[in-house]
């Protein structure tokens, strides 16, 4: 087993440091993607629109989800996360459809885009060029493009800084974000302090990110999560399952309390293998903090191990970023126990060629 201290034996596992250069850089990616998309002009007519479709899949779905959960009371309109090759039937005149793709080629977001376009939707978009821009530049519709200079490893949920700033950027400018702008700045700038503990050099009897990968190495963790955190337990999920190529869920209070709880009892070998990580917030509603506690005593009951962890950071955006940080190192880890390359994902690149090959 590699031993997370040694740092040496880590950047051989990877080929590098592409991957720990991009995961350090995070507060720099929302930096600057926040920075470079409030800059983006959109016209009069933007500002009428009666609701938002975003279109994105993988690490360009997450990432907006993070940002609809997070500022759920904040946004004035009617917002969807669209995720498959199909629009709602409400997509009109009267809709924004954002197109979220971090490469720019990712084909059901390519598709809606042209599907919105033929009912009369206005369109916007992010990606770091290709496809989704050149639609939107025939389509004469404003865009952020950015350059990932802080994503090395050229994975979009290693770069997640850039479509959540990205989008934080675009929401603001339009007016249907209420919310500050200093704030949002005030968070990335306090970013680097709050996640210093997960970094590599900072050994496992001190860095959490470090011992939550130990109690992780051979189970299937539940990530259980709440209210303004509920995009995050969806990106650490992805984020287990493509870096470190490990199964993993993410789950919802209070509505896992309505079914989950019974079915904890079999298959018997279930139990020897879940584990459930609850992250726990004190800016969590009061009936969700207690719906927390109780649901840990009833996971225990069934003898299941959980882990608790309460959340660093001073406010909802502080803690929806500090655990962003530690998904990402927390998954790097767990990759390195299980000695494989955080940077490769060659079961979704098969299947890309054999869906291509299929015309």
């Amino acid at each position: 087993m590699v031993n997370l201290d040694d740092k040496n034996a880590i950047l051989k596992l990877q080929g590098g440091d592409a991957v720990l250069k991009s995961i350090d850089a995070l507060p720099q990616q929302l930096q600057q993607s926040f920075t470079e998309s409030l800059q983006v002009k959109f016209p009069d007519k933007y500002r009428n629109v009666k609701n938002i479709v975003v279109c994105g899949m993988g690490g360009s779905r997450f990432t907006p989800l993070i940002v609809k959960e997070l500022f759920k009371e904040e946004i004035s309109l009617p917002y969807l996360i669209n995720d498959d090759y199909n629009l709602p039937g409400f997509v009109d005149e009267n809709t924004l459809v954002i197109l979220s793709s971090y490469s720019g080629t990712t084909e059901e977001v390519i598709r809606c885009g042209k599907k919105a376009q033929t009912k009369g939707a206005l369109l916007a978009g992010l990606a770091a060029g290709d496809g989704v821009i050149d639609f939107l530049k025939s389509a004469n519709a404003p865009f952020y493009v950015f350059d990932p200079k802080y994503n090395p490893s050229g994975q979009p949920r290693i770069g997640s800084g850039y479509m959540i700033g990205g989008h934080l950027g675009l929401l603001l400018n339009l007016g249907i974000l209420k919310i500050e702008k200093l704030l949002i700045n005030k968070t990335i700038e306090e970013l680097p302090s709050l996640l210093r503990n997960f970094t590599i050099d900072t050994k496992t009897e001190e860095n959490p990110a470090k011992k939550l990968a130990l109690q992780l190495q051979q189970r299937y963790p539940y990530y259980v999560v709440s209210e303004f955190l509920t995009g995050v337990g969806n990106a650490i999920a992805n984020q287990t399952n493509e870096t470190a190529k490990s199964i993993s869920s993410f789950r919802i209070i209070p509505e896992l309390n309505h079914h989950l709880m019974e079915g904890l009892k079999f298959p018997q070998k279930h139990g020897e293998l879940a584990v459930f990580v609850l992250f726990f917030s004190r800016f969590y509603s009061e009936s969700v903090q207690k719906r927390f506690q109780i649901t840990k005593e009833v996971i225990e009951q069934n003898k299941i191990k959980t882990v608790w962890i309460e959340l660093n950071g001073e406010n909802k955006i502080e803690q929806t970023f500090y655990l962003m940080g530690l998904g990402s190192y927390m998954t790097m880890y767990l990759s390195a126990l299980y000695e494989q390359d955080p940077a490769v994902i060659p079961y979704v690149d098969y299947f890309k060629k054999k869906l291509k090959e299929m015309g």
